[in-house]
């Protein structure tokens, strides 16, 4: 597995929509392999890409995939192609061979979570599909410490309680955006149909408790919408 990053710049001509559309994004990273990237669907490692845009003025495109990427079909475009480096990569096997119960990290995640509303009761007697929604709040943070253990890591407490005494958890929401954009068939002039997603981008403090799963959460991502900029996690350093 690779890790890498590509620096952008929104003034070039383009960036605004490009950046803007995370199909465009998902696109253009798919098409940074000389062949075609793994989907997943055999459950091994897939592509995984994160637009972190902390500095509007430089935004940086995060991309782990299973193969080694070239992006200069980005950065010639949108990014900064007279820069001593571009974009950089590094190989993650060393991380993923050294992790270990207990260890304990920093990390980011940018995740769309949802819940599924029970759908209403036919007349057959049986229930139809319910409505998949967005969480919001605090909501969004519980989604994710009740997911974490089957992802293999878990959320140690914070150190300010929550109103009600109990132990609030070691995350917090960085970011929240609600995105829309079009996929298929002439989904550049605005047709096509409309997706909309509402994202959370989470930073905090978690500890690995089954070090195969969460090396499957690191390269296949968790949640939904993993083509579109969710899923992705990034260990910033060893937490202290």
């Amino acid at each position: 597995m690779y890790l890498s990053r590509v620096f952008l710049n929104p003034r070039r001509r383009g960036a605004k929509l490009f950046l803007g559309s995370p199909q465009r994004l998902h696109a253009a990273v798919l098409s940074s392999f000389a062949q075609d990237p793994p989907t997943g669907a055999d459950d091994g490692p897939r592509v995984l890409w994160r637009l972190d845009a902390d500095d509007r003025r430089r935004p940086v495109l995060w991309v782990s995939s299973p193969d080694r990427p070239s992006f200069e079909n980005i950065t010639d475009d949108y990014g900064w192609p007279g820069a001593e480096a571009p974009y950089e990569t590094r190989s993650l096997h060393s991380l993923l061979e050294r992790l270990s119960p207990g260890q304990e990290y920093v990390f980011r995640l940018t995740v769309n979570p949802v819940k599924a509303e029970a759908g209403r009761i036919g007349p057959d007697g049986r229930r139809g599909r319910g409505k998949v929604v967005p969480l919001a709040g605090a909501a969004r943070v519980e989604w994710l410490v009740d997911r974490s253990a089957k992802w293999g890591f878990e959320i140690p407490p914070g150190p300010v309680p929550t109103p009600e005494g109990a132990p609030a958890h070691a995350v917090e929401i960085r970011d929240s955006q609600r995105l829309r954009f079009h996929k298929g068939r002439g989904a550049d002039e605005g047709g096509g149909r409309a997706v909309v997603l509402q994202t959370a981008t989470v930073e905090g403090t978690l500890r690995v408790t089954d070090a195969a799963a969460f090396r499957r959460t690191l390269t296949r991502g968790v949640g939904r919408a993993r083509a579109y900029g969710c899923g992705m996690m990034t260990l910033a350093w060893p937490a202290p």
